[in-house]
């Protein structure tokens, strides 16, 4: 089933409509959606398990010990289901090339997935089972930040993937647990443990921005293990007076959370990145890509750039970011990558092009101009991130482009045989073209599965 009877609360429902949904009631290319971001989502954690940076994370989990319940992708060790989640979910954000979703304002691929795979792994569940979580997931976490995100991002400053994610993750989390309605309510219930995540980790560059998927992914776990354990949450958590959604936004709409649910379906809406970069760039960066591409000029002609944009994105302005995660949230640095080296890919993201001289004076020549009719057609649309780059040539040219939409978004999205490409040039540098292959076939086919572990041996075996 699809639809499930009115509840006697908001988030009663959104547990009741996680664990009332089967795997034949899902139309089938929502199914083949969500096998598409289970290959997306495999391949940015196997790319960031090779990253440095995530090594001390890796270590922190496995340290805690515990039982080998779930598998943490490219580290080739178990560790408890929480824990998995913890680790996958936070490796595969940190290359900021994880899914999301423009009006949710969340990213469902780094929290959904990872709760979802961990208690599958656990509980030995069928691939049909561990698609039809994520979709649950997908599905409740995209309308919980669609509801409330605009306001708690825009008016307080929080980070939407990490405040919301729980809310997804413990839907998923239901599900696979096979939890009854009231519990399923009580795990989203016990979402009041999300964790209140700021921007202010992006801005300053903080690794534990990382932790911003991995968290919440890990809560959503634990927030339905203690519903099963018979530990209840507050029933009203997101429209109680004193509940979630008054405590971290000034304007929200609760109705329309439920209102399609089970009718319209979001995770196919969802986009994929090609940029290694913070999403409120990506529309800067086709923009000077698509000047790059009409008519060629050379970095050291440009004088000065401006980008006009709404505020939020325009206060990412550091020109001269310190780390490497800083410098994914900087649109300067970002713009200065488009210009100089016609990408913003993952391996344009590294502590030599922080110190790249070209590359560090370029970005101090970008103007970050917060644009008040840029904010106001932001307001009306909130699918759009408008974005407007001049180049100003050193012999006194003008080159303006400027996009709302940035590619892999829903009007410009990546197919595919586009997002296979993107997994096979993140895995097959260190795991090798068989391994790719393999593991392609296993997510294509995972529906078949009578127990995901096959799969998740595949994943967890490091490079």
């Amino acid at each position: 089933m699809t639809r499930t009877e009115p509840a006697a609360s908001l988030t009663q429902a959104l547990g009741a409509f996680a664990v009332a949904l089967e795997p034949g009631a899902i139309p089938a290319e929502v199914r083949a959606r969500a096998r598409l971001c289970l290959l997306d989502f495999a391949g940015v954690t196997l790319a960031g398990a090779r990253e440095p940076a995530m090594h001390p994370l890796a270590g922190l989990v496995l340290g805690n010990g515990g039982a080998g319940e779930a598998t943490t992708w490219g580290f080739g060790a178990r560790a408890p289901a929480a824990m998995a989640a913890l680790a996958n979910g936070s490796v595969g954000h940190h290359l900021e090339l994880d899914d999301g979703h423009i009006l949710g304002h969340v990213h469902p691929g780094a929290t959904v997935i990872p709760a979802a795979f961990a208690l599958a792994e656990a509980r030995r569940a069928p691939g049909a089972a561990l698609v039809a979580a994520i979709v649950a997931g997908y599905e409740v976490l995209v309308r919980v930040g669609r509801g409330i995100a605009t306001s708690a991002m825009y008016d307080r400053g929080y980070h939407g993937p990490g405040l919301f994610g729980a809310f997804g993750a413990a839907a998923a989390a239901a599900s696979v647990l096979l939890l009854d309605p009231a519990r399923a309510g009580d795990a989203l219930g016990n979402c009041c443990l999300a964790p209140a995540t700021t921007f202010q980790a992006f801005k300053e560059g903080a690794g534990i921005k990382d932790l911003y998927c991995g968290w919440p992914a890990m809560t959503g776990v634990m927030a339905a293990q203690l519903a099963e354990a018979g530990i209840r949450g507050p029933r009203e958590l997101l429209e109680g007076r004193l509940g979630f959604a008054r405590a971290v936004a000034d304007r929200h709409d609760l109705p329309g959370i439920v209102a399609d649910l089970g009718t319209a379906w979001l995770l196919p809406t969802a986009y994929v990145k090609r940029h290694s970069a913070c999403s409120f760039a990506h529309t800067m960066i086709d923009a000077l890509l698509g000047l790059a591409e009409a008519g060629p000029f050379r970095p050291e002609d440009v004088a000065r750039i401006e980008v006009s944009t709404h505020r939020f994105a325009a206060e990412l302005d550091e020109p001269a970011p310190a780390t490497v995660v800083a410098a994914k949230s900087s649109l300067p640095f970002c713009a200065a990558l488009a210009v100089t080296r016609g990408h913003a890919l993952l391996s344009d993201f590294t502590p030599e092009a922080l110190a790249d001289p070209a590359l560090r004076a370029l970005s101090a020549r970008v103007a970050m101009i917060a644009d008040p009719a840029m904010d106001e057609r932001h307001a009306a649309r909130e699918d759009r991130r408008p974005a407007r780059a001049e180049v100003v040539l050193s012999d006194g040219r003008h080159l303006v482009a400027e996009r709302d939409v940035a590619r892999g978004w829903p009007e410009d999205p990546m197919d595919a045989r586009a997002v296979r490409a993107k997994f096979d040039e993140l895995v097959v540098p260190a795991y090798g073209a068989a391994r790719a292959r393999e593991i392609a076939a296993a997510i294509d086919g995972v529906e078949a599965m009578p127990d995901i572990a096959a799969l998740g041996a595949l994943l967890a075996a490091p490079a």
